[in-house]
């Protein structure tokens, strides 16, 4: 039985080069799109961007500086100190942190969230969270969002 017979080569290997040294590529293009119907802009909703004032760190923290500074008196081993947190450097949350804040009540996941993230301790967090402003709060938020629908593209 002769005959001929024909390969058929699928490449499923999107960071295969195409034969001439550059990876294969979709070309985006801007062409009125964003007025379909059917278009979906990512990057709409504020709740997935970093607030303005929030600063992105090379290790890939996020730095919040806070509108209204807060002190915080502690003691500890006999010692008594005052804190000024002006700022809040929030950090990726991994699975433990995530078992944490899913065991705490419904009423303390926020700041349970923020200790973990934050690194600081949960009581120092809870009296820090009590003083807080919405607005502070509210930006936090947004950091932790950030991480957990966007986070860091490249750098892994």
């Amino acid at each position: 039985m002769g005959g001929t017979s024909k390969n058929i080569t699928i490449d499923l290997d999107e960071d295969e080069t195409n034969g001439i040294g550059t990876a294969a590529t979709t070309d985006i293009v801007d062409e009125g799109v964003t007025g379909r119907s059917d278009f979906v802009d990512e990057d709409a909703d504020p709740r997935d961007r970093l607030p303005e004032r929030a600063v992105q760190n090379a290790d890939g923290s996020v730095t919040l500086p806070l509108l209204y500074p807060q002190v915080i008196g502690r003691k500890k081993e006999g010692k008594t100190w005052e804190d000024k947190f002006d700022a809040l450097t929030f950090h990726r949350l991994r699975g433990a942190d995530q078992q944490r804040i899913a065991s705490a009540s419904d009423a303390k996941q926020v700041s349970v969230a923020f200790s973990c993230s934050t690194r600081l301790s949960q009581m120092v967090m809870d009296k820090l969270y009590e003083k807080l402003d919405l607005e502070d709060i509210t930006d936090a938020g947004r950091v932790l969002n950030h991480f957990l629908t966007s986070g860091r593209t490249t750098g892994r």
